[in-house]
């Protein structure tokens, strides 16, 4: 599992300026802790996070964790630096491969997941994999996607006009799939510059033979923070027994 937490989180405001956004709390816990908390449901074999900006801070949270006596205590994470957290999150990507070993989990650590959700993701994919929902209004600032007459990916960004769901922030990589995506990024990166993000992966595979697949994960609901509204909103959700806090779930990831 790739958990990319290097960003600045510029549009979280005052919160952000001098505390990374990883370790922004939401209902009495960090973004981060939220995102491990979903990572063990998957029960992961390494969970390498990517930190970046107020990297020590990240490190001594990991640290606190680790000793914390709690059910994440033993969990295998991996922290590893961007020190160009600047530039756009697929940099954070291309951080984190020399550290995989084999198929990943790629997730945003600004996203919060019920733990149902696990359950979709956990099923094994043999080609890389979006998940999609259907059951949201997206606005400008959401990541939209067109799919084939087969379901597979047409197109992915923000900006479509023409789109009939949303990505959720998730992406199955197999072992399999490992060159194929990773030419891709290195090659968005030579032609598009380092501050893309890392749905240009999957852009660039729906262009080619093997475009990318989708798992819907409509019907659960999920969480995004990255504005102080949004942030606001996720603090009511949680605050009213929104999301299951539980850690059982699916045997792997």
């Amino acid at each position: 599992m790739v958990l990319l937490a290097a960003g600045l989180g510029s549009r979280l405001g005052a919160l952000t300026r001098g505390w990374p956004k990883a370790l922004i709390p939401v209902a009495g816990k960090p973004l981060l802790l939220h995102a491990l908390s979903f990572a063990a449901c998957l029960r992961p074999s390494r969970i390498v996070v990517v930190g970046g900006f107020g990297f020590a801070l990240v490190s001594d949270a990991l640290a606190g964790l680790r000793t914390s006596g709690t059910s994440l205590a033993d969990l295998p994470v991996e922290l590893v630096e961007n020190s160009a957290f600047r530039d756009g999150n697929l940099v954070s990507l291309l951080c984190a491969r020399p550290h995989l070993r084999g198929d990943f989990l790629l997730m945003n650590v600004d996203h919060i997941y019920r733990d149902s959700i696990a359950q979709v993701v956990a099923p094994e994919v043999s080609e890389v994999t979006a998940f999609i929902d259907t059951d949201r209004t997206l606005g400008g600032d959401d990541m939209k996607v067109e799919r084939r007459t087969d379901g597979r990916i047409a197109a992915i960004a923000k900006t479509l006009n023409r789109f009939d769901c949303g990505y959720v922030g998730l992406t199955r990589v197999p072992k399999a799939a490992l060159g194929r995506y990773f030419d891709q990024a290195e090659a968005a990166i030579a032609e598009e510059g380092r501050t893309i993000h890392v749905e240009r992966i999957l852009a660039r595979l729906a262009k080619t033979d093997q475009a990318p697949a989708c798992r819907d994960i409509s019907g659960h609901g999920w969480l995004e923070v990255d504005t102080p509204d949004e942030r606001a909103a996720a603090e009511a959700v949680l605050a009213g027994g929104g999301r299951d806090l539980g850690r059982e779930g699916p045997a792997r990831s």
